[in-house]
């Protein structure tokens, strides 16, 4: 089957299993009003009723913010450990969000609800879990080692440049590589959690050696799927940043622009399902094809 064709059934199952994207928003939202709301009310009642209240209010600045460092001095330290505590939760939420979504896609005859999604999350969040800690050997093996490698070669070019071109030239074809060599790995361990859920396992070492073998086979295939998927991300995303800019920023028309954040939210979910669509769409089809 062609990419096209997989990535047209990615997009109908997608669309066949929305309600998923609704869990996940609901999800996303009390998350994150659990944890913006302390903040927020730290500001309201220091700051509402003063000047450096209103700079707050008109956007970001320099001296607003070395005004609440001054006024709080204590309280970086408590604020990493009040941005980390959150971002490590979310990276669990969606490592356990993820059994979810996977498994109903697979049971693609079966209706979505909130009790076989959240039994899907909790029935692979461990699986899942312990391929994450495999995935940071392969990103650390790619980023730590290889790219390293490929930084050098690009400093024995640039290291007798006359002009800022070649360096300008090198910085941004290392990013490119960079965002590449994160999506191949990315992908392969999204292979990973798809083979659990598809061969209902809950060993995360064969699961991963399954999938270095299935991509590995079809590698150009699956990357070219993957970064199609990536495409239609990329172009939400500029859509959403396009109209940003032109919202207003004040007064009650800021619900607009807050509703409109809340789309883009979702079309991020989306196409995080899409991912995970199509992904099992070629493996699925790839596995009938050997018997």
């Amino acid at each position: 089957m062609s990419v096209f064709r997989l990535l047209i059934q990615g997009i109908k199952t997608t669309n066949s299993k929305g309600r998923i994207v609704l869990y996940l928003w609901i999800t996303n939202f009390v998350f994150s009003l659990v944890i913006v709301a302390p903040f927020y009310f730290l500001l309201s009642k220091e700051f509402s009723r003063s000047l450096i209240g209103n700079k707050l209010g008109a956007g970001f600045d320099l001296l607003w913010l070395g005004d609440l460092f001054y006024k709080f001095n204590n309280i970086p330290p408590a604020l990493i450990g009040w941005f980390l505590v959150p971002g490590i939760l979310f990276l669990l939420l969606y490592m356990f969000l993820n059994g979810g979504i996977i498994g109903r896609i697979v049971a693609q005859r079966e209706s979505v609800n909130f009790s076989n999604f959240f039994g899907d999350c909790g029935k692979y969040f461990l699986c899942f879990f312990r391929i994450f800690l495999i995935s940071l050997i392969g990103y650390a093996l790619v980023f730590g080692v290889i790219y390293r490698y490929i930084s050098e070669l690009f400093e024995l070019w640039t290291d007798n440049a006359s002009t800022e071109w070649p360096l300008i030239i090198s910085s941004n074809i290392k990013f490119l590589i960079l965002i590449l060599l994160f999506s191949i790995i990315r992908m392969f361990f999204d292979y990973a959690r798809v083979s659990v859920v598809v061969e209902d396992s809950r060993r995360a070492i064969r699961a991963t050696i399954l999938s270095l073998s299935f991509v590995g086979k079809r590698f150009f295939k699956a990357w070219f799927l993957y970064l199609l998927v990536g495409i239609i991300s990329l172009i939400f995303f500029a859509v959403c940043l396009r109209i940003s800019r032109i919202l207003p920023s004040s007064g009650l028309l800021i619900i607009v622009v807050f509703l409109w954040h809340q789309i883009y939210i979702l079309s991020r979910m989306w196409t995080k399902m899409l991912f995970f669509s199509s992904e099992y769409h070629f493996f699925y089809q790839e596995k009938i094809s050997l018997y």
